[in-house]
């Protein structure tokens, strides 16, 4: 005999085997409303296992819904009527905090004799069903927005070739309505009545897939305002039981690739005009480094025909000694391709089909394009240019060995200037020597001047620069020479922290500018600093915003008295000074006290040019 438990839980399968597409539980209670058998779909809904119903009673397995349902079920047990759709609402287990509405059916099952010994429980979760049909509806709905919201046309006819639905775009497209088209044989549709070609392969199309086969082709179709180019396919649908059920009619616009297909072709042509115009020669390479196209100047500038390299590597035209380094260079390439020229620090050479080389310059181009080419390479001959090249570096040797003898030229003169300069710095110190206090001072400012245009040439003699002197060295090296020439008891300071090292003056300037310090200076070590052990002279320049020099000379003296005058008196630098303004082209600021400033703005000669 078959174990009761066993049993059970066979009448629980063959409960869910008969009633497998609705939430309907099933279970078989005794007079004592213990459970003797239950379904899956049940023992779900009460949220325990099958096991665990077996045994109880309803009152230990569904403690809040027992009060409504117990009674109904002792009444079917006492009077052996059916108490058919019940309605309770009530929390179950399974889901404690919402109620879900019940439709219950009680039947009474008889003994052999005839008493009535069990009872028969039907129950459906109408909450559920309800759930149920609300999630088909939703999914039915999510499903039309998406086909409506689709840009692909989408539409299903029976076997027979009859439209019965379609998705809005192709009727927004076409500006017509559902009603419109539906129930119409496709071919009849808005779309093909334009064209009887179109219609009759329309017709053709439902019969190959009325015989198992799906269709793909282009077809033109009548739109609003135009007809458009659709890829057009039709696939068709069958049952699970084989039988063919419906034809699924798709396609998409194509109207706008129709016509990029069609500027690409003549885009390529365009293409194909200007590579063949062009004066470089063009080769076109793939992945593996073999020609896939040459233009006319290839052709000719290497002599061969195009029959001759289509297909053939790049290496035949490469000189044979650099046949292996090509090719390892050609591979390195394709590893990081860019848009370069090769070998810029070298020069190259090309093999014509006589094996003569003759100098190339070439760029690469990567195209990322489909297809064999990948790289495109301008091939210049640079015949010519080289020939042009060496004539130039010829005069260019030229000129630099005549410019390389006028600058020797050029610094034997400072050189000259210099120590000519220094000669007459040298008579004057001589004269000084025996000459009367007045003389021997007028001799020794007048050496000082000297001196200094002798400087100016000396540095310029060893810088080797010939056009412009650094103005801030300039000035400090003048500054020790003034002081080493008038010496005296009185120890002079100089204070350079406002000078711009950067600075560099023209040739034409700096000697003006030199005297021009060599005057204020002289004039401020012999007279700024009487009774003092002690004196400063501050010096600044400065380029300023408006490319203006800015110099100035100030000292911590006395000051220069009211009657004193530029370009009078008896002071010959005072006479001078107004000069060396005039030659720099520049405007003077004097300040009187406290100490002595003279304060000199001018433009550099190459602001002026």
């Amino acid at each position: 005999m078959m174990a009761e438990k066993e049993l059970s839980a066979l009448k629980a399968q063959a409960y869910d085997l008969l009633l497998p597409h609705i939430p309907t539980g099933v279970a078989l209670l005794d007079a004592e409303l213990r459970y003797l058998s239950i379904n899956q779909t049940l023992a779900d809904f009460n949220g325990h296992s099958i096991d665990e119903h077996l045994g109880q009673t309803v009152w230990q397995m569904l403690p809040q819904l027992a009060p409504d349902i117990a009674p109904v079920i002792q009444q079917v047990l006492q009077t052996g009527i059916a108490r058919l759709d019940f309605a309770v609402s009530a929390p179950t287990p399974a889901v404690p905090e919402q109620n879900s509405d019940w439709l219950c059916s009680y039947f009474p099952v008889a003994r052999p004799d005839g008493s009535i010994g069990a009872v028969a429980v039907l129950a459906q979760n109408q909450t559920l069903v309800r759930q149920l049909e609300r999630s088909q509806q939703q999914s039915q709905q999510r499903l039309r927005k998406v086909l409506d919201s689709l840009v692909a046309f989408v539409g299903i006819l029976t076997p027979d070739g009859t439209l019965i639905d379609a998705n809005k775009p192709p009727l927004q497209a076409a500006g017509i309505k559902l009603e419109d088209v539906v129930q119409q044989k496709v071919w009849d549709t808005f779309w093909f009545e334009h064209s009887e070609t179109e219609r009759q392969r329309m017709k053709d199309a439902v019969k190959a897939a009325n015989e198992g086969k799906t269709s793909r082709f282009d077809i033109t179709a009548k739109m609003k305002d135009q007809i458009m180019v659709l890829d057009f396919m039709l696939v068709p649908m069958y049952e699970d039981d084989g039988k063919l059920s419906y034809l699924i009619p798709s396609s998409i616009d194509i109207s706008a690739r129709t016509q990029s297909e069609a500027e690409l072709r003549e885009s390529e042509l365009r293409f194909r005009r200007v590579f063949d115009s062009a004066a470089d020669g063009l080769i076109c390479v793939d992945q593996h480094g073999c020609i896939t196209m040459l233009n006319p100047r290839a052709l000719e500038m290497f002599g061969y025909q195009a029959e001759e390299l289509i297909g053939q590597p790049i290496e035949i035209l490469v000189p044979k000694e650099l046949t292996e380094r090509h090719h390892q260079h050609r591979h390195h390439y394709l590893q990081k391709p860019s848009s370069r020229r090769m070998s810029e620090r070298t020069e190259l050479y090309a093999k014509r089909k006589d094996n003569s080389l003759f100098p190339v310059e070439i760029g690469l181009t990567h195209l990322n394009m489909t297809g064999d080419a990948r790289v495109l390479a301008t091939v210049t001959d640079i015949t010519a240019q080289k020939a042009a090249q060496q004539k130039l570096q010829f005069i260019v040797d030229e000129k630099s060995q005549l410019l390389n003898e006028r600058t020797t030229l050029l610094n034997e003169v400072h050189h000259r200037v210099k120590n000519n300069l220094q000669i007459i710095s040298s008579l004057l110190n001589l004269q000084a020597r025996g000459a009367m206090p007045e003389l021997k001072q007028a001799l020794t400012e007048s050496q000082l001047r000297v001196r200094t245009m002798a400087l100016t040439h000396q540095l310029l003699y060893e810088k080797r620069d010939f056009s412009s002197i650094a103005l801030g060295s300039y000035l400090q090296q003048l500054c020790q020479l003034v002081r080493q020439s008038l010496s005296q008891h009185c120890q002079i300071m100089f204070d350079f922290s406002a000078v711009d090292q950067q600075l560099v003056l023209e040739l034409e300037q700096a000697i003006p500018c030199g005297l021009f310090v060599n005057e204020v200076l002289t004039n401020a070590i012999k007279h700024a600093f009487p009774g003092r052990q002690t004196g400063l002279i501050r010096l600044e320049l400065s380029l300023l915003e408006d490319g203006h020099i800015h110099l100035a000379i100030v000292d911590d003296g006395v000051g220069l008295g009211d009657k004193a005058e530029l370009g009078k008196g008896s002071s010959l630098g005072f006479q001078l000074i107004p000069t060396f303004i005039a030659q720099l082209r520049g405007e003077l600021q004097l300040q009187r006290s406290p100490g002595t400033g003279f304060r000199v703005r001018f433009l550099p000669v190459t602001e002026k040019l």
